[in-house]
């Protein structure tokens, strides 16, 4: 089994967690980390034990014995972060959302492509378990026809105007931030959306802090989404089809348990438990795809995540929300 040589940039909560899901495979060394300032880099380092530990993102572009870069900084950090990444030669798994824009994205992939470099947006919930029962259930067609998604995902934030999660310049707002997975869950079961509606609440900031969304599809089907900085939700899903419907139960970053509900039929209960803190199956994905030589994931791949920018910049328009520099 080939050993990868990962790099990590950031040190935050979410490199942390992703940090913690890569010392559950063996075939994962966490090699590198790139922080702002040494201090930082090397407090990351030991927590991790953490061999190369650099003041500066590009010192791990630059070390030849990366391999594949995990890119865990602020949203607006991302496009520079991964350019700057695959120029460097390495391959790329860069936390959602993957770009503040579409723009960001095709580009991104383009340059991807043309270098031939392994690129993925870390959805990390299509990697878990229960992403396999539920497409399994789905080929078997046991909802009949998709008619309707409904989703949430919501957390109050009780945090200062300065956190990121309401900074403009950091790329902020609950569609950027929480609306993103319900959002590619849709686009997992549903595909994108032909028509989409919109409604906010924005903080005082000017970044949206609620967000409802109503996606129209050719095939007929609704979905009814949304995300919010506001107020707590149960933040789970189910999916409605012409024979019946599935509950995904737990909150939709990392659910625990499926019941499907077929009509006249009683309620079939299927637990889809993981382990560690889940983030190593999108990790393990990324080295898969590396053995095989291939520069996408068949799961997350990169037209779906454009298609997904796409969406959210429909989004936004309709919500009258720009950042910086667009």
């Amino acid at each position: 089994m080939k050993k990868y040589n990962w790099g990590i940039i950031g040190t935050g909560t979410i490199s942390n967690l992703f940090a913690e899901g890569l010392t559950t495979l063996d075939q994962a060394i966490i090699y590198a980390v790139g922080s702002r300032n040494q201090a930082t880099a090397d407090r990351f380092a030991e927590k991790w034990q953490i061999s190369h530990a650099y003041d500066s993102y590009e010192a791990v572009y630059a070390d030849p014995e990366v391999d594949v870069v995990y890119i865990g900084t602020p949203h607006n950090f991302h496009f520079q972060n991964v350019r700057d990444a695959l120029t460097g030669g390495k391959h790329v798994l860069c936390e959602k959302p993957f770009t503040i824009n579409a723009a960001e994205a095709r580009e991104l992939v383009a340059l991807a492509r043309r270098k031939n470099l392994f690129l993925m947006d870390a959805m990390w919930n299509r990697f878990q378990p229960w992403f396999q029962v539920v497409n399994d259930l789905l080929k078997e067609e046991r909802l009949g026809e998709l008619l309707h998604f409904k989703a949430d995902l919501s957390f109050r934030f009780d945090v200062g105007s300065e956190h990121r999660i309401y900074n403009r310049d950091l790329g902020g707002g609950a569609l950027l931030d929480l609306g993103v997975y319900p959002i590619a869950l849709a686009s997992a079961f549903l595909g994108k959306p032909s028509e989409i509606k919109s409604m906010s609440h924005l903080y005082d900031t000017g970044v949206d802090d609620q967000v409802s969304m109503l996606f129209g599809y050719t095939s007929g089907a609704i979905a009814e989404l949304g995300c919010s900085a506001r107020y707590l939700t149960k933040n789970n899903a189910t999916l409605h089809g012409s024979r019946g419907f599935l509950e995904i139960h737990g909150m939709i970053i990392r659910p625990e348990k499926i019941t499907i509900h077929e009509q006249g039929q009683e309620m079939i209960e299927i637990d889809t438990p993981y382990t560690s803190n889940a983030y190593q199956y999108e990790a393990e994905a990324v080295m898969e795809m590396l053995d095989l030589e291939r520069i996408e994931h068949p799961l997350m791949p990169l037209e779906e995540t454009i298609e997904i920018m796409e969406t959210m910049d429909q989004i936004r328009r309709n919500i009258k929300l720009t950042y910086p520099g667009e």
